[in-house]
This record gives C-alpha cells, structure tokens and sequence, in this order.
C-alpha cells in the first residue's frame, strides 16, 4: 500500500499543476485572476507538497498525510461546494466552488479516499482475533 500512497500523490501533483496552468491565464484573460489569486497559489503550494510526498520524501509518512488530507479536505469541499458558492467570498483569499471547482476536488478526493480505506481494511484483516 505505501506505493499507492506515493504514486497518488505523484498523480496529484500532475492534477494540481496541470489545472492551475490551465486556470491561471484562463482567469487572466477573463480578468478574474485578482479575486482569486490565493487560489492558485493554494494549488501550486499543494503541488509542491504532493510532488515532495510521491517522489523525494524519504519515508512514505507525507505521502500518507497528503493522502488523508486530500481525501477528506476535499471530498468535505467539494460536497459543500453544491452548496454555496465559495469560501472567504469577497476577501483576497476567496475560493470560488463552482462546478469545475466542485468537480476537481471530488475526482482528487475519490481516489484518496479509496487508498485510505482500502488501506484501512488490509490493516484491519491483518489484526490478530483475540482469545
């Protein structure tokens, strides 16, 4: 399992910087880059976090983390974003949750979630019964 954890992060790293290399002039040629700039950034540095996770990290414990908190930070966002229309709307660290936005996090957060429990059944059939 540790190498699903890593290679899941190494794909979640290609996810994150593909779609802020596509949003980011996308919203500058739009002029909405200014509302949402902390956005990007977000991305970029969630980037750099899972690329140290999948490739150098030394142990897999980071790709662990990230794992989980994906996962679960995610899946939690994108079903809020059905719900609303952004976090920290109107502030200059707004995070707009539209449908694309809703729909990147779910198809990052599925995956994730699907090592984590996987994860956690084989850790669970590997406990010894007690007497």
């Amino acid at each position: 399992m540790d190498q699903a954890y890593r290679r899941y992060c190494r794909a979640a790293a290609v996810a994150f910087v593909l779609v802020t290399l596509y949003t980011v002039p996308t919203k500058l040629l739009q002029g909405r880059l200014g509302p949402d700039w902390a956005h990007s950034v977000l991305h970029l540095c969630s980037a750099v976090l899972a690329a140290y996770a999948g490739w150098p990290a030394r142990s897999t414990a980071p790709a662990r983390a990230v794992t989980w908190a994906v996962g679960i930070g995610y899946f939690v966002l994108g079903c809020y974003g059905w719900f609303t229309r952004g976090l920290l709307l109107g502030t200059p660290l707004a995070i707009p949750l539209g449908i694309p936005e809703n729909l990147f996090h779910l198809l990052l957060s599925v995956p994730a979630l699907a090592i984590v429990l996987l994860d956690l059944r084989s850790a669970r059939s590997q406990v010894p019964e007690r007497g």
